[in-house]
Formats: C-alpha cells, structure tokens, sequence
C-alpha cells in the first residue's frame, strides 16, 4: 500500500520533491511505495508534476484511486518496476488548491455559525472555487457582506492550522456530529485524520492545507445562486 506522505503532519503538505520506489504498473500508471501527489477527492482536484529517472522526464498527467490503489498516470511507458525515482510536485497548481481548500473550512464554519448550514458539495479550481450548502434563505446582499467579512477576519488573524492523527473514539468525543458524520466513515478505519483551525474549527478531513490562515489571501464571494428549494450556492476567489 502507498504510504500517503501528505496525511502525517501540516509541513508535510508542503512536500515538493521527494524519492520513491516504483513497486507496480498498469499500462501507463505506475503505483509508487510512497507518494505526496493528492489523487484527488472531496472536491479536491488531483496534483500533477514530474517522475525523473536516469536523465528523462516523465510527466504525471493524474492520479487517482482504483481498487484500493494510488496510480500515477504518465505521458507514455513508465521505467521498470523496482526503479526509484525524483518525484516532483506542480507547485504552481498544488499551492492555491491547499490556499482554497483551507478557505473552504473556514467559509464553512462560519456559514454553520451563522445559519446553522451544513455543506453540501463544493468543488476547488486552481483559481477559483465554490461551495453548496443546505438553505433555505436567499443569501442576499446583507448575509454575503456578513459572511466575507467575518471570512476575512479569520483569515487575517493568522491562525494557525494543524493535522492530528486521533483515535476513532477520540475524535468522536471531539467533532461536532452536526458537521462531520463518523457514522459515514467504515468502521475499519480506527484513526481519524482532524484538521485543527486554532479556537475556530475542527473537523475531519483527508485533504492538504496551509499553515496558517495568512497564507489564504483575502477572500471574496463572486456570486451566489439558488441550486434549489433548500440548497444556495456560493463562488468565491482568493485575492
């Protein structure tokens, strides 16, 4: 099994180059020992970047998860099974995702604080992202200033932001069971992964995030729409 290097620990979200040992192919992908590349979920797009071996280049055009596997998809025939190679991360694409995907949790801790709305769905681009949540009530004018602003007043404190690894009993005694369902979660897994956003959120979550709140850039909602009866969508950018 892959070891996710990513999960262990905040700095290590900022892993850009790393070593790692091919142990297995499938046509054009190759299934690495260990590896810092997201292969995407949660709304969360996958990274991408570069293998290097013996002087070529190989670029990883996706990673993704199949039959418990983390395959990295290549631009033609990878090196041979039991090659180690330099592992390199698309900086400019992974660093405004972990910037977003922090954005996210603050935006939806707030807007759970403020009307009692769960997420729904969400979905992060590079330079963009947006959010769903269970509402009934318009998100007019007023509610949006309400919202950017108490965003943007997380976000410029400084919070830090960090990963703890805790029990599964643990982390139930610790999350609100209105925002995070351990019940969805198999009961084989026995350790819950917790984003801790300092004195403001904490919640479980397998994605990659900043250091601290500084690093997310002023926020700004860019439009809002009714996806339904009871569910309101937001977009919003990082400036």
């Amino acid at each position: 099994m892959t070891k996710l290097l990513y999960l262990d620990s905040i700095e290590n979200c900022y892993i850009k180059e790393f070593e790692a040992k091919i142990v297995s192919t499938l046509k054009n992908s190759v299934e690495l020992d260990r590896t810092a590349f997201y292969p995407g979920g949660g709304g969360q797009p996958n990274d991408e970047g570069w293998l290097d071996f013996e002087g070529d280049r190989w670029r990883v055009k996706k990673v993704l998860r199949k039959a418990g596997r983390i395959l990295h998809e290549l631009d033609r025939e990878p090196p041979e099974v039991g090659s180690t190679v330099k592992c390199t991360l698309d900086w400019d694409l992974r660093y405004p995702i972990m910037r977003y995907h922090t954005a996210h949790h603050v935006l939806s801790k707030i807007i759970f604080n403020e009307f009692g709305s769960e997420i729904t769905g969400n979905i992060i681009y590079p330079t963009r992202a947006r959010m769903d949540f269970n509402m009934e009530r318009s998100l007019d004018k007023e509610k949006q200033e309400i919202i950017e602003t108490k965003a943007n007043n997380i976000i410029e404190e400084g919070r830090p932001i960090n990963i703890k690894i805790v029990p599964r009993e643990e982390a139930s005694k610790i999350l609100d069971p209105r925002r995070t369902r351990l019940d969805m979660i198999p009961e084989h897994i026995k350790e819950i992964r917790i984003i801790d956003l300092q004195n403001f959120d904490v919640e479980a979550c397998g994605g990659i995030h900043v250091k601290n709140t500084h690093e997310i850039g002023r926020l700004k909602i860019t439009k809002t729409q009714s996806k339904g009866k009871t569910n309101k969508r937001i977009e919003f950018v990082l400036e």
